[in-house]
C-alpha cells in the first residue's frame, strides 16, 4: 500500500511542477522522486527494475495528461479525454487479444507460480482455484483501476498546484466535474444493446461507461461540501470507507453520478 500511493503522490506532485516550472524542473523531481522510491524499495523488499517501471507506467500517463490540460485549458474536458482513450484501448484490447480468457488465465498461471516462489502457497491456491471467475473480470478491473488512479493523479495534482502558488491558472475544479449525457447515452445504449448481443467486450464497455461516473459521483459529494449542504465530517466518512467498502460506495458513487449527467442536481440546487 506505501508504495502505490508513493508513486501516485509523487506523480501528483509532478504534475503540479509540470502546470507551474519549466520541463527541466520536472526532470529534477522525477530523479528526486524515483531516489526516495529507491531507498523505500531497499526497506519493503523491492527491486529498482520494478520500481522504475511502474513510476515510468504511472508518470508518463500523467505528464500526457499534463500536455493534453494544458492544451484544452479544461480539466473536465482533460477527464472526458481520457474516458474516451479508455473505451478506445478496451476496444483495441479485445481486437488484438481475442480470447481475453485464455490471455488472463496465462497470467493468473504465471502470478500464482511467483506467490508459490515467494512461500504465499494459500494465496496462490486461492487464485489457481478460482482463475476462470476472476479472469473474467481482468479486462475491465485493470482497464478502470488504469483510468481511476490517473484520474486521481490529475485530481491531486491540480490540487497541489493551486495550492502551491499565487497565480494559478484556471483549469476549472473537481467538483465541477460532469461527463455529460454523451457518456449517459453511450452507457443506456450499450446497456440496451446487451439484449440482443450478449457478448463480453459489449458487457464490458457497458460496465466500463458506467463506472466512470463514479468520479462524477465524488466530484457530487465535493460540490455538496463546498455549497454547505455535506459537513466536513462526511466528506471525510466517504474517504474512509472508501478502501473497506470500495465496491459498495463506488457503485454508490457510480449511481449518483450516471443519474446527475441526466438530470443536473448542481445546477437544479443553484436554481
Amino acid at each position: 500500500m506505501i508504495l502505490p500511493f508513493s508513486i501516485i503522490l509523487g506523480g501528483a506532485t509532478i504534475i503540479s511542477l509540470a502546470l507551474k516550472y519549466r520541463f527541466i524542473n520536472i526532470l529534477k523531481q522525477c530523479f528526486i522522486t524515483i531516489s526516495g522510491l529507491i531507498l523505500l524499495g531497499l526497506v519493503v523488499n523491492i527491486t529498482i527494475y520494478e520500481i522504475f517501471i511502474t513510476a515510468l507506467m504511472t508518470w508518463m500517463p500523467a505528464l500526457i495528461l499534463v500536455m493534453i490540460l494544458q492544451r484544452t485549458r479544461s480539466f473536465v474536458l482533460t477527464i472526458q479525454i481520457s474516458a474516451i482513450v479508455a473505451i478506445l484501448l478496451l476496444l483495441l484490447f479485445y481486437f488484438l487479444v481475442g480470447n481475453t480468457g485464455l490471455f488472463w488465465n496465462q497470467i493468473l498461471i504465471n502470478l500464482s507460480e511467483i506467490l508459490v516462489q515467494s512461500g504465499l502457497t494459500e494465496q496462490a491456491s486461492i487464485i489457481k482455484n478460482q482463475s476462470a471467475v476472476i479472469s473474467q473480470q481482468m479486462t475491465i478491473l485493470m482497464i478502470t483501476m488504469t483510468w481511476s488512479m490517473y484520474s486521481i493523479i490529475l485530481i491531486l495534482g491540480c490540487a497541489i498546484y493551486r495550492a502551491s502558488t499565487l497565480e494559478v491558472l484556471d483549469y476549472g475544479k473537481f467538483s465541477d466535474l460532469n461527463f455529460g449525457r454523451f457518456f449517459a447515452i453511450i452507457t443506456a445504449i450499450s446497456s440496451l444493446l446487451l439484449f440482443v448481443f450478449n457478448v463480453e467486450w459489449l458487457i464490458n464497455l457497458a460496465y466500463l461507461c458506467f463506472l466512470f461516473f463514479w468520479l462524477q459521483g465524488l466530484a457530487l459529494i465535493h460540490w455538496f461540501h463546498e455549497e454547505g449542504s455535506l459537513p466536513t465530517i462526511g466528506l471525510i466518512l466517504v474517504y474512509v470507507m472508501l478502501p473497506f467498502l470500495n465496491v459498495l460506495i463506488i457503485m454508490i458513487l457510480a449511481v449518483a453520478g450516471y443519474t446527475d449527467a441526466w438530470f443536473n442536481y448542481r445546477l437544479r440546487m443553484k436554481n
